[in-house]
């Protein structure tokens, strides 16, 4: 897994073949040949750069006013996971700086080797992706949307943007951001929602323990997934069709 410092670079080619990709082609860009087994595996988790980036977010998160998650694709390469997330960080100072995650290989959502996890967060959001069948899989980036004639349209997902709430209560609370990891998931009570994009990108943050609390939730119990040392953000508004 080739990474680089992705803060400074245009990734606008990579978000655009997104945006043109052709219908019911998006799912091959989460898969890849594997020779060895002649057979094609899914990719479900996508990880910052801990090196040069997580370090780099780590020290803006403080002056963060927007988050959003962008869709991307590299050229199409049938022995590569050419689907690759960014989040693009907005700060108070007007910059906006980029991070690009890169395809774990080898690792499904469900099967994460973390201490605990939660059970919604592994039995439900994660293992959809996992199982869910190859020809459904652009499904999941798609909906309907009135236009300006008031007739339902096709829209692609661009992005997501993540909500205030979740920046001001949560990302800029946490203590040293350890390691980032964005995990697939689906949420099965949109799927059936045409108006509504069911996959749903969950953003994992790691970070040390404090050693003098055992509250992790930030007063956000009611509606944050925990594990031990990584908060869950699954809140999100995907663009288009809510913006």
């Amino acid at each position: 897994m080739e990474q680089q410092n992705a803060v400074f670079t245009d990734f606008s080619e990579a978000i655009e073949r997104w945006a043109y990709e052709d219908m019911l082609q998006l799912a091959h860009h989460f898969h890849r040949l594997n020779k060895k087994k002649a057979q094609y595996e899914r990719t479900s988790n996508f990880v910052m750069n801990k090196e040069n980036d997580v370090p780099t977010f780590d020290s803006i998160r403080a002056s963060m006013k927007r988050l959003r998650i962008y869709m991307a694709l590299d050229a199409n390469d049938k022995e590569k996971f050419t689907f690759f997330p960014i989040l693009e960080v907005q700060t108070d100072d007007g910059k906006t700086h980029y991070f690009k995650l890169y395809a774990v290989e080898g690792v499904r959502s469900s099967f994460q080797p973390l201490e605990v996890v939660p059970k919604l967060f592994k039995d439900i959001i994660a293992k959809n992706w996992d199982v869910i069948d190859l020809n459904l899989i652009d499904d999941l980036f798609v909906a309907t949307k009135k236009n300006e004639h008031n007739f339902d349209e096709v829209v692609r997902v661009k992005y997501y943007e993540v909500k205030k709430e979740m920046i001001t209560n949560v990302i800029q609370e946490l203590p040293k951001i350890k390691g980032i990891t964005l995990y697939s998931g689906i949420d099965m009570n949109k799927f059936s929602d045409k108006t509504q994009i069911s996959f749903t990108p969950v953003l994992g943050f790691q970070f040390d323990e404090p050693e003098d609390t055992d509250d992790y939730s930030f007063g956000l119990k009611s509606i944050m997934e925990f594990t031990k040392g990584e908060v869950f953000l699954e809140y999100s508004r995907p663009c288009p069709p809510t913006c």
